[in-house]
């Protein structure tokens, strides 16, 4: 059970930073751009959304994990 915690853990943080980091680009993009900036911003929260959803299952995955190892 340990070894697939660090695998998850392992493949999970270098996903989630990329994430991190797309969405500032994406806001950084949609505050920089003159013109669409509709479609700009549209990008820029689905990347925000990606983002809330992936931590969340992350939190969740590491819940599930820790009440798994006390029982």
């Amino acid at each position: 059970m340990t070894v697939i915690g660090t695998l998850l853990a392992a493949g999970v943080v270098p996903l989630i930073a990329y994430r991190i980091g797309r969405t500032q680009a994406a806001w950084q993009d949609a505050r920089s751009a003159k013109r669409s900036l509709r479609r700009d911003r549209r990008t820029a929260w689905s990347h925000t959304v990606r983002l809330a959803v992936g931590a969340a299952v992350l939190l969740l995955g590491l819940t599930a994990a820790a009440f798994g190892l006390a029982r």
